[in-house]
């Protein structure tokens, strides 16, 4: 996979400009990994838990990772795509409801409190991470009607840039064509790191318009954790597109669109980075 040659308009190097404004959805979250547990892999296997961290607040478990049993299991069931889980792919669970701009405190569910491996079954899986083959995977999420695909390859000047790049399948479109928007984690070297340490490295989310020819950045993921940082109305926007390129189900629409977005903007994020991690080696 190879950038396209085409220029884009940048948003990423305005972050100083646009911290005058008010900023429009902001959070953070650390990865938090469970002790090791031997198991006959009759029940799913809890890989790393996602916790946000609120202001004047208690970590909040969001996102569980799992990888399924080797049995079959009907954890994908609600999916409005046929997805088939192997031993070796990942879901993801949503523990407890995301703190939002909107929401602020709020309310734990009734399932809080099931924060062991024995009992994954009653969450709610939300996404499905499979390995299609060597080079390609899928990304499935419940709300939505398309999957995204994913493949590696390098992107920037000279292709020096080591990227992941998610694209929507969309059937009617042809497999060639990449769709107008792609979400797409780039490599970063981080400053003060020793070098070929795991620490040295963190990847920075990018929100790519084809049409628009613009390109925006989302968030940031280090081996500890994300920030996803969005300040302007015009990569708002953006994002809006890009959620209903997606074909969401009508659960979403009940919603408010701002609350909607976000949450939405959360779920993809977490769950693609930690996909990203997962093929660098970070979950070891």
């Amino acid at each position: 996979m190879s950038s396209s040659s085409v220029k884009y308009e940048s948003d990423t190097g305005s972050d100083e400009r646009a911290q005058r404004t008010r900023t429009k959805i902001q959070a953070n979250f650390q990865i938090a990994r469970p002790p090791p547990k031997s198991s006959l892999r009759f029940a799913p296997k809890l890989l790393l838990q996602i916790q946000q961290l609120a202001p004047n607040h208690r970590p909040v478990p969001v996102l569980g990772i799992w990888q399924p049993p080797f049995r079959k299991s009907k954890l994908t069931r609600d999916f409005h795509q046929r997805v088939k889980l192997r031993s070796s792919d990942m879901y993801a669970t949503l523990d407890e409801t995301y703190v939002t701009s909107s929401t602020g405190q709020r309310q734990d569910p009734s399932n809080s409190e099931q924060d062991d491996d024995s009992a994954p079954p009653h969450k709610d899986v939300v996404a499905a991470m499979c390995q299609s083959d060597e080079t390609i995977s899928d990304i499935h999420f419940r709300d939505a009607r398309c999957s995204w695909q994913v493949s590696a390859g390098s992107t920037g000047p000279a292709q020096s840039t080591q990227c992941y790049r998610f694209t929507i399948n969309d059937e009617q479109r042809d497999s060639s064509d990449p769709g107008r928007m792609t979400l797409q984690w780039e490599k970063r070297s981080k400053e003060n790191a020793p070098a070929g340490s795991v620490d040295a490295a963190k990847f920075v989310l990018l929100l790519i318009d084809r049409t628009a020819r613009r390109k925006s950045r989302i968030a940031t993921m280090t081996p500890g954790g994300f920030e996803i940082v969005v300040r302007k109305t015009s990569i708002l926007e953006h994002l809006q597109v890009c959620l209903d390129l997606t074909e969401p189900v009508s659960s979403t629409s009940t919603r408010d669109p701002h609350e909607a977005l976000e949450t939405w903007l959360y779920t993809q994020t977490l769950t693609m980075g930690v996909w990203v991690a997962y093929q660098e080696g970070w979950l070891n």
